[in-house]
């Protein structure tokens, strides 16, 4: 086929097939994740009919790692990580060294070299994130305690492995001088990596940020979503890869970084609605470029390495996730939560993996080994959730595992505030009819207001009302305000084809909410087809003001 046509050809070969493999996973109560991995491994190498670049395919995998880890960084919240860094910290960390320890003597028992082993158990240290998200959301766990758990440990984790990637040229490198100590270059690597890391963290949290969100509040004003769009998206390639080729880190980590730079402005709630529409696709494409890689050939010809590094993904770990949980007193499903989610190896592994074999640190064949293993790990993943889903849910009660007596609610502050058990009310704009409004629900409700001006949502600080930047039409921004218990909704902006947009996507959120809208022209009720809906029309409301002024003044 034509060269110039060969990323079509991926997008509708790939996504069809990846589409009818999903839909049959799903049909027969598994994850998607599973049809999508064998849509991959069909278009791959290493099975007949048609076969897809794998190099552009990874691109647009990485384009997709890169805006699902941005995601996460949107609703990444430092303080529930600092909620439960008593545990993610030293807990990531003491499994990825009996992780990376496991590698070492698994290597050393098959008859490869130290220095091999550690690159495999650096390999295997690591689960993956993207595959985390996605098996967390769709078993509805991911913003729940047991999943920020989940999040800040492979947080951890990825800074191990960070660790590990820059410390393997140290590990072949041959000094000048023949008196030098290799430990003398490995201290070396290590404090460089430190420095990189203190850089990126000054650079952006201290600069970045500001600058980031001076800009986006400028593109904000056009109030054009193709401009937001665009420098949502550049702020986050741009961050990504610039943190990726500056500090050595990976773009799904940079990605990550970004996401948190723009979670902690007034515009992250529409950024998300703007910029992640198409993260679900390319998302997809990361699962069918693990399915193009798989190679059953390589598994029979080395199945000693390949038993091994299973057993330590999907038995080991696990295990001693669930133990070092248990002797911190954390409740079972907690437990199992975080053995499940980080039974698997994905992204970072085969970067680990490509720079081993490109330093010729690897033996033969332990790359498509690692592979094999991501393949068969990140497939059993959501099935391992769907068959235990009993032990992650934390209404359970068990004598056996649930003798701990830690208070989950001490790790997050309770809100035992009024207004928490009020009901919810949106209003949608928050000009003087918006805010009059809002103020007036106020009194008996837990008040969530949307308004487009983004110097309007700055500048207001309202007691008993939140105020967020976003256009209401999106249905997306809807869904991460968390509208499905809410009771009202009172559309005050006057723009007809506007509000046909956010009563659809309103009533798409919440059926069952009561909405008041409004129009401008007393000609666009006829038009108007709201169902029961109540319209307050602004020429008959002024109208109905004269008449009654007029009243007031004794002329008729």
């Amino acid at each position: 086929m034509p060269e110039e046509l060969m990323i079509i050809w991926i997008l509708a070969v790939g996504l069809g097939l990846a589409c009818l493999a999903g839909y049959a996973a799903q049909r027969l109560k598994l994850s998607p994740i599973l049809g999508y991995l064998i849509a991959g491994y069909l278009i791959g190498p290493n099975s007949p009919g048609f076969i897809a670049d794998q190099q552009i395919s990874n691109q647009l995998a990485n384009i997709g790692i890169t805006l699902l880890m941005f995601a996460v960084g949107l609703n990444f919240n430092w303080k529930d990580i600092n909620a439960v860094k008593k545990i993610v910290l030293p807990g990531a960390t003491t499994l990825s060294l009996i992780s990376i320890a496991a590698g070492i003597l698994l290597a050393l028992s098959l008859g490869n070299t130290l220095i091999q082993g550690f690159v495999i158990g650096v390999a295997i240290c690591v689960s993956s994130t993207v595959v985390i998200v996605r098996v967390l959301a769709d078993q509805n766990l991911l913003h729940t305690k047991q999943g920020h758990i989940v999040i800040g440990w492979t947080i951890v984790e990825d800074l191990v492995s960070v660790f590990g990637l820059i410390l393997l040229p140290a590990l072949i490198y041959t000094p000048s001088d023949p008196s030098a100590s290799p430990l003398a270059a490995i201290s070396y690597s290590v404090v460089i990596v430190l420095l990189k890391m203190l850089a990126l963290g000054l650079i952006i949290y201290y600069i970045g940020e500001t600058l980031i969100e001076k800009i986006l509040k400028v593109i904000a004003r056009t109030r054009s979503h193709e401009l937001f769009t665009l420098a949502i998206l550049a702020c986050v390639f741009l961050i990504a890869v610039g943190s990726s080729y500056l500090f050595g880190i990976s773009l799904a980590l940079g990605a990550f970084i970004a996401g948190t730079v723009v979670g902690k402005t007034e515009l992250s709630h529409q950024a998300a609605a703007n910029a992640l529409p198409m993260r679900d696709a390319f998302a997809v494409i990361f699962f069918l470029s693990v399915g193009m890689l798989f190679n059953p050939i390589a598994v029979k010809d080395d199945l000693p390495l390949f038993i091994g590094i299973l057993f330590i993904l999907l038995i080991l770990r696990p295990l001693i996730a669930f133990l070092i949980l248990k002797l911190a007193k954390y409740p079972a499903f907690i437990g199992f939560t975080v053995a499940f989610a980080i039974s698997q190896i994905g992204e970072y592994s085969f970067i680990l993996a490509e720079e081993g074999s490109r330093l010729n640190i690897l033996p033969d064949n332990a790359y498509d080994i690692l592979v094999a293993c991501a393949f068969i790990s990140i497939a059993l993943n959501p099935i391992l959730f769907q068959v235990f889903k009993p032990l992650t849910n934390s209404k359970r009660k068990s004598k056996l595992f649930d003798s701990s007596n830690i208070q989950l609610d001490a790790l997050y502050p309770a809100d035992n505030s009024l207004a928490s058990f009020l009901p919810k009310a949106l209003v949608v704009g928050y000009g003087p009819v918006g805010r009059a409004v809002a103020h007036f629900l106020k009194k008996n409700h837990q008040v969530l207001v949307i308004d487009q001006n983004i110097d309007t949502v700055s500048t207001t600080k309202e007691d008993q009302i939140e105020i967020l930047f976003g256009d209401a039409a999106q249905l997306q921004l809807l869904e991460r305000a968390r509208l499905e218990n809410v009771q009202l909704i009172v559309v005050t902006t006057p723009d007809l084809r506007v509000n046909y947009s956010i009563i659809e996507a309103a009533q798409h959120i919440s059926p069952h909410a009561k909405i008041i809208a409004r129009v401008h022209f007393k000609s666009e009720m006829d038009s108007v087809k709201f169902g029961d809906i109540p319209i307050i029309c602004d020429e008959e409301a002024t109208s109905e003001r004269m008449i009654s002024a007029i009243q007031a003044l004794n002329y008729t």
